[in-house]
């Protein structure tokens, strides 16, 4: 697999946000308490022009935006976290979605900030987070969805 040359942060939130243009709805899990925020607020410091400002809307709407985090957790009320601050079970249905044990250094996204330079290490990472989203995202839609 190649991987597209290091470009900086305004080039890669500028095609970010070309490319967002075109789909209706994202799929992201726990987008929204991190992932969406962060692009909206760094795209806005780079004045990067953000072309969908509609995906924090309303907190119940799974469309244009589904966080699959309040999806799984049903907006809260199973919580994110164990009662002793350890795995849950929507943590733990992502690892088996993705077909990985929970292993150190393998968990979550915020441990790859010390990547610099393990390009392909990372690329993996989020290439297998994106396949366990999907994978949810399609137990989600074919199970529970409408669930209130």
């Amino acid at each position: 697999m190649e991987f597209m040359a290091c470009v900086d942060e305004v080039e890669l939130l500028t095609a970010f946000w070309d490319v967002a243009k075109h789909y209706e709805t994202i799929v992201t899990f726990n987008g929204r308490g991190f992932d969406v925020p962060f692009i909206y607020l760094r795209s806005a410091l780079l004045n990067v022009p953000i072309t969908r400002k509609d995906w924090l809307g309303y907190r119940f709407q799974t469309e244009p935006h589904c966080d699959l985090a309040e999806q799984l957790t049903f907006y809260g009320v199973s919580g994110r976290r164990g009662r002793r601050g350890g795995s849950t079970s929507t943590s733990t249905a992502r690892r088996s979605a993705s077909n990985r044990p929970r292993a150190r250094g393998d968990g979550h996204g915020y441990e790859c900030a010390g990547g610099v330079g393990r390009y392909r290490e990372i690329a993996e990472y989020c290439l297998r987070d994106v396949k366990a989203t999907v994978l949810l995202y399609h137990i989600w839609k074919e199970r529970l969805a409408g669930i209130k």
